[in-house]
């Protein structure tokens, strides 16, 4: 097994543990730690995630983003390939499980990579350069792989920290990483 399968499976397991209760209080504070860091950013455009597996949920970070007045954005895994294609989100849009029982937009309206000022990226482990390791399917490494202008932040509980360098060329580096309790830059 390689040192990113024991990682991923470590950390997966660890994650598998937290209590629903847990999860409300930890996203409380993913919502508290993303306002105080968020006074700093100028943007209107936001891609999140649908927390999966127990992941870091922005559901919180959503909902704040919406009584702003900002575009979010869910992503959408196109046509069976390994490529993210992003589409608008409001409270409104009609959500479905895809493939691998990830919940998406209905109705697709696709906004532009370039177009997206940030995104929010879900994390299985982070290290202190930067780099996270996600479910392993290589999704946001491909879609990011180019670097756009969009701003990369992972998402992750501070327990998913590995001091281990996992990283390997083709991983994508985030700018930032947001745990409940702060950033890491």
């Amino acid at each position: 097994m390689s040192i990113k399968e024991n990682i991923r499976n470590e950390k997966r397991y660890e994650r598998s543990l937290l209590s629903n209760a847990h999860l409300a209080r930890l996203s409380d504070n993913f919502l508290t730690q993303w306002m105080k860091f968020s006074k700093e950013l100028s943007y209107q455009s936001i891609a999140i995630y649908y927390p999966f597996d127990n992941e870091a949920s922005p559901l919180e970070i959503c909902n704040y983003l919406h009584s702003k007045n900002k575009e979010v954005l869910l992503p959408v895994i196109k046509n069976n390939s390994k490529i993210l294609l992003f589409a608008k989100y409001d409270m409104q849009s009609k959500l479905v499980k895809n493939n691998f029982g990830i919940v998406e937009p209905k109705d697709k309206e696709f906004v532009d990579i370039e177009a997206i000022d940030i995104t929010l990226i879900p994390c299985v482990a982070f290290n202190d350069k930067l780099f996270r390791l996600g479910m392993g399917g290589g999704f946001y490494d491909r879609t990011f792989s180019k670097k756009s202008s969009t701003m990369l932040i992972g998402m992750a509980y501070s327990f998913q920290y590995e001091n281990e360098s996992f990283q390997e060329k083709h991983d994508v580096k985030m700018d930032y990483v947001i745990t409940q309790k702060g950033i890491l830059k």
